[in-house]
C-alpha cells in the first residue's frame, strides 16, 4: 500500500500525549523568548544537520522522562498552552485524523503554579482554532507521584468537566511498579462517577503482572501499550478472550529500547493471538514519528491490505470515547475510503 493511500485514510488516535507533541524547535523557541539558554534548560542533542533535537535513542525510560519534563516545563503561560494545543490539532487535521484522545497531565501543570481555570480556557482556545478535528482529553496522573497526587488529578478532571472541557477519561501513567496498582483503584470509582473512561498505561516498561493487576484492580476501558502481555501465555489468552483493547505504539517502544527494532516488535504476535489492537504515535516529535508513519509500519508488520487497515481504524473508533455522531461519521468515511479502492 503506497503512502498516498495511507495519507488519505480517515484516522483515529487514542494514545498521544499533548505535552509530548511539543517539538524541540518549539521548546527551544519558548526558552529563547524568555532569555534562557536552551542548552541549560532542555535535554537536547545536535542532529546530523546541526539542528537541536531530542536525544535519539534514549538511554532508558528515565532519560526520556527527563527530556519530556524539561520540554513540557517550557509551556508556562496560557498563550503557550493554547499555541501547543492548536499546533497539535492542526497536525492531526493535516494527517486526516478525525478523532483524537490526547493525554494531558494537568496535575503537573498545577504543581508548577497553574490555576485550573487557566488551563481549561487555554486548551479550549487551542481547539477552537481548529474546528476540523475532534479531540477528547484524558487527564492522567503519573503513578510515581503517589496516591495523593492521583486523587488531586481526579478532582481536576471533575473541575475540567464542570468547565465544559471535553474530558473523556482518566489516565494512569509514569513509572510502572513505583506504587502498587491497587493503590489507584479509586480512579475507577472516580471515572464512573464522572461518566468517563479509565485508561492506564501497563506492560510498557513493566511486565505482564502490571497488565494483570490493572485488569483485576482497575477494570480499565483500554490498556496503554500492553506489549508485555506476550510474555505470559495465560494473560495473552485472557486479553484476547476478554476483548481488551491495547493502544500499541511501535516506534515509541523501539526508541525507548523496550524492543530492539520494529521487526522485533510483538504487534504481530498480539494480532495473531486475537488481541484487539490500535496503533498510535505516543509522543511523536520525541520519537521522530507521526500517526501516519505508525500506520505505515502496521501495514508492513501486519501485512494489511486496504480492508485490514480500515478494520484497524474501525476498531480504534469503536474503542474510543467519541460521541455517537463522530463515530458514525468516521465509520462512513472509512467505508467510503475502502470502497474507493
Amino acid at each position: 500500500m503506497d503512502a498516498t493511500r495511507i495519507a488519505t485514510l480517515p484516522k483515529v488516535e487514542l494514545h498521544v500525549h499533548l505535552e509530548g507533541t511539543v517539538s524541540a524547535a518549539t521548546a527551544v523557541a519558548l526558552a529563547t523568548a524568555r532569555g534562557e539558554d536552551p542548552a541549560e534548560v532542555l535535554v537536547l542533542e545536535a542532529g546530523p544537520d546541526g539542528a537541536l533535537r531530542y536525544p535519539r535513542p534514549f538511554r532508558d525510560f528515565l532519560h526520556f522522562v527527563d527530556t519530556f519534563l524539561a520540554s513540557s516545563a517550557q509551556v508556562r503561560t496560557p498563550a503557550d498552552l493554547t499555541t501547543v494545543t492548536e499546533a497539535f490539532a492542526a497536525a492531526q487535521v493535516a494527517q486526516g485524523v478525525r478523532w483524537s484522545e490526547t493525554t494531558f497531565t494537568a496535575v503537573t501543570m498545577e504543581q508548577r503554579g497553574w490555576e485550573p481555570r487557566a488551563m481549561w480556557e487555554a486548551l479550549a482556545a487551542g481547539l477552537a482554532a481548529q474546528p476540523d478535528t475532534h479531540v477528547g482529553f484524558i487527564l492522567d496522573t503519573p503513578r510515581d507521584l503517589g496516591v495523593d497526587v492521583a486523587r488531586r488529578a481526579a478532582e481536576l478532571a471533575g473541575d475540567a468537566l464542570a468547565a465544559g472541557l471535553p474530558v473523556v477519561a482518566l489516565g494512569l501513567t509514569g513509572v510502572e511498579g513505583a506504587v502498587p496498582v491497587g493503590e489507584f483503584a479509586f480512579l475507577r470509582a472516580a471515572a464512573d462517577e464522572f461518566g468517563i473512561g479509565l485508561v492506564p498505561h501497563a506492560g510498557e516498561m513493566g511486565g505482564p503482572d502490571v497488565v494483570r493487576d490493572s485488569l483485576d484492580l482497575l477494570r480499565p476501558d483500554r490498556i496503554g501499550h500492553g506489549i508485555a502481555t506476550v510474555q505470559d501465555a495465560d494473560l495473552l489468552a485472557r486479553v484476547a478472550d476478554e476483548g481488551v483493547v491495547l493502544e500499541v505504539c511501535p516506534t515509541s517502544n523501539v526508541t525507548l529500547g523496550i524492543v530492539g527494532s520494529l521487526d522485533e516488535h510483538p504487534i504481530r504476535q498480539l494480532r495473531d493471538a486475537g488481541v484487539a489492537l490500535t496503533v498510535n504515535s505516543d509522543d511523536p516529535p520525541f520519537f521522530a514519528t507521526t500517526l501516519r508513519d505508525e500506520l505505515a509500519h502496521a501495514v508492513r508488520l501486519l501485512d494489511l491490505d486496504a480492508a485490514g487497515l480500515a478494520a484497524l481504524e474501525r476498531r480504534a473508533v469503536d474503542a474510543s470515547f467519541a460521541p455517537a455522531e463522530v463515530r458514525t461519521a468516521v465509520h462512513a468515511a472509512l467505508d467510503a475510503w475502502e470502497a474507493a479502492g
